[in-house]
């Protein structure tokens, strides 16, 4: 690995000389607290947080720091209502309000991360360092982002400078125990008169690590990564504004014989031109690129995809209560991959208008639609409507109802996977009916799917007594139709020259599913050193189909194997949803002598992985994923006012999933019994962190 514990004592020496330049000013904390809750994400316009009337949760640059995160997932975990999924590549999605990791939009500054190689977007790719908060938006906003925001949106938002500041950091981060993982990162950020830059380095590497040390693989294989971002501002003028901004990454990782490689590149340049007071236009032109080889035997995989978007908005406010946002782009998308023929592509374009206005006193709404069409899928039109009222200076009511859609992907349409020696092709319904037009069969499998789409339904309040105590309630209902799923087309074998018995799969859109259940966030301040967070989440989510199956009569077989009737009350729902969830945080701080310190628990109830019992559905005689906690904990020290040293532990009790490690398992080729690593956890880990400020 090019990171080693051998630089830490050279990089400790080279920062050890940091100086700072920065002009400073005495403000009252409190008072900057409150002006910095504030959120772009749900209505793409500067709101306070507070007023927002759409569930919303926003994870401040503190917050990270203090939880000890260096990626994003780790401080993902932690937050209400979220729940990290692993697709079959083991990358870990997020599933949001129990709607699909497929479904959830990943942004960095209002633009989109690409990348899903089998439906999640690896948040490990992403490092926290130069992180000045995320906001989490649940529940469809399709009306504003588009396709993949059905089920809500995280927008990473970056540190931009001040006026005539210069500062930076540096630190150095390793972890041991059951992980060996070593992230170094130095950031610069400067702004003199009309311009400005931010830069900044990440480095990251482990050593891999093994939760079934018997079998031949490993869970994680050695990697090493690094980052590059940087961002220049320049005002042309008092109207006239520009931003520039990339990112690069690159990733190696060896697994034993095969060598993959992985970049993520994507740059971005926005014009903001204030016409008056009251109207201003924003121009972006956007280009992404994610690519990643894997070589074996000089032969290799190849997953190309690149997004271009040009994207024109414009800003206007109406009065003293009203602001009108309205935009038009498209999006250029393409994909080359070995196991579809030859590079494809996607042209979309879309618009979108959004009002938000206060009707009267106490009372605000916002309306807002988008319209979507394209050369490959179905056009899309996603409305959305949100209210909320202030009842008095303690509660605020809020709702909103919207439409999401998502379209068919690359794989959905193009797909040309073979693999005949076990009996089985898949391919996409435009391969097939390029492949097999004419066969009886072919005609009454869509060419072009639908896209999926959803109502979503978000209703709570909000308890505020003297910011020391808040509370948000929130209760949802989203339901999806048009889902697409995967099936069997029956298609004879030797009708289109395949081995006798091989299966032929494609897509079509089919399932009705819903999600429902609560969500409650408490933040209370209990004085001046101490502050409590908890949240909690009840899910209920299921199958329409499945339902009806229930009533028509769907056997399981008893612990003595005898068939019994199912009863609806036995029906869990769909995989991989647990019905609890609940994360609590108690954070420390000593402003006297500089320290602070935290303890954080997540705690995830049973789910099922799939279905165990032969009947298709998942229901209480199924197994189970057992119930875990997770406690971490962190302590950081500040030192001669420019140094900060911190330590802690997550997986605290060393919780490991063990009592899954029996329930999953599968017999290899050689009839040998292997056990399923999926639903086994990292063990106890121990980490340390020096940062350096200047």
């Amino acid at each position: 690995m090019f990171l080693n514990r051998k630089l830490f004592f050279g990089l400790l020496v080279f920062t050890s000389s940091a100086f700072s330049q920065e002009n400073e000013q005495v403000k009252d904390s409190l008072k900057v607290n409150k002006l910095d809750e504030v959120i772009i994400t749900a209505t793409r316009t500067v709101r306070q947080l507070s007023s927002i009337p759409m569930p919303v949760t926003l994870v401040s640059k503190k917050q990270i720091e203090k939880s000890g995160s260096v990626r994003l997932k780790d401080i993902l975990l932690e937050q209400t209502g979220i729940t990290l999924v692993k697709d079959v590549g083991s990358s870990e999605g997020v599933q949001l309000q129990g709607i699909a990791a497929d479904y959830t939009l990943i942004l960095i500054d209002g633009v989109p991360v690409v990348g899903r190689t089998a439906g999640n977007i690896d948040l490990n790719r992403i490092t926290v360092n130069n992180i000045k908060q995320i906001e989490i938006v649940k529940g469809p906003s399709s009306s504003l982002y588009g396709s993949e925001a059905m089920g809500g949106v995280i927008n990473i938002i970056t540190e931009k400078p001040n006026r005539d500041q210069l500062k930076g950091k540096y630190h150095l981060y390793t972890r041991g125990g059951a992980k060996n993982e070593l992230d170094i990162n130095g950031d610069i950020v400067y702004r003199e008169g009309e311009f400005g830059v931010i830069a900044g380095v990440n480095l990251n590497s482990s050593k891999g690590f093994d939760l079934t040390p018997l079998t031949a693989s490993k869970t994680v294989y050695p990697h090493q990564n690094y980052t590059l971002n940087a961002q220049v501002l320049y005002d042309v003028s008092e109207k006239l504004k520009l931003d520039f901004s990339q990112r690069y990454y690159n990733q190696n990782q060896y697994i034993n014989s095969v060598t993959n490689n992985q970049i993520d590149w994507n740059a971005n340049v926005k014009l903001n031109h204030f016409l008056t007071d009251k109207w201003d236009i924003n121009y972006t032109f956007y280009a992404t690129r994610f690519k990643t080889e894997s070589t074996l035997n000089n032969v290799t995989t190849l997953f190309n995809r690149s997004l271009f978007r040009p994207e024109i908005r414009s800003k206007y406010i109406v009065g003293n209560s009203g602001t009108i946002i309205a935009g038009v782009g498209g999006n250029f998308d393409e994909l080359d991959r070995s196991s579809i023929n030859g590079a494809k592509q996607y042209k979309a374009w879309y618009g979108f208008a959004q009002y938000d206005f206060n009707p009267i006193n106490g009372v605000n709404v916002i309306v807002g639609a988008r319209y979507e069409g394209s050369n490959s899928y179905q056009s899309a039109f996603s409305p959305k409507l949100s209210a909320s009222y202030q009842l008095n200076d303690m509660i605020t009511l809020k709702g909103s109802a919207g439409f999401g859609f998502k379209v068919p992907d690359f794989r959905q349409l193009f797909f040309d996977f073979r693999n005949v020696s076990n009996g089985y092709i898949v391919l996409g319904t435009n391969t097939i009916h390029n492949l097999f037009q004419g066969v009886a069969g072919v005609s009454l499998i869509e060419k072009q799917l639908k896209p999926e789409t959803s109502i979503g339904y978000n209703i709570g309040f909000q308890f505020n007594l003297n910011n020391d105590l808040k509370i948000n309630v929130n209760a949802f209902r989203n339901d999806i139709k048009d889902l697409i799923d995967t099936f069997d087309t029956g298609i004879s074998a030797l009708t289109v020259g395949l081995p006798k018995g091989t299966r032929t799969f494609s897509y079509r859109n089919i399932n009705k599913v819903f999600t429902q259940g609560i969500e409650v966030d408490v933040n209370y301040k209990i004085n001046r050193n101490f502050q409590f967070f908890t949240g909690y989440q009840f899910l209920d989510t299921g199958n329409k189909e499945e339902l009806n199956r229930i009533k028509e009569g769907v056997f399981y077989r008893d612990e003595n194997g005898v068939s019994q009737q199912l009863n609806a009350s036995s029906y869990f729902g769909l995989v991989n949803r647990s019905k609890h969830m609940l994360n609590a945080k108690l954070f420390y701080e000593n402003f006297e002598h500089n320290f602070s310190m935290n303890i954080r628990g997540v705690y995830r109830s049973k789910y099922a992985p799939f279905d165990t019992n032969g009947n298709l559905l998942i229901d209480d005689f199924d197994n189970f994923v057992v119930a875990n906690t997770q406690i971490n904990t962190a302590v950081t020290k500040e030192f001669l006012g420019f140094m900060n040293l911190q330590v802690g532990v997550d997986n605290l009790f060393n919780s490991t999933g063990i009592e899954n490690k029996e329930l999953f398992n599968y017999t290899d080729s050689n009839g040998n019994v292997i056990p399923n690593e999926s639903y086994l956890q990292l063990g106890r880990t121990y980490y340390g962190r020096i940062q350096f400020n200047f």
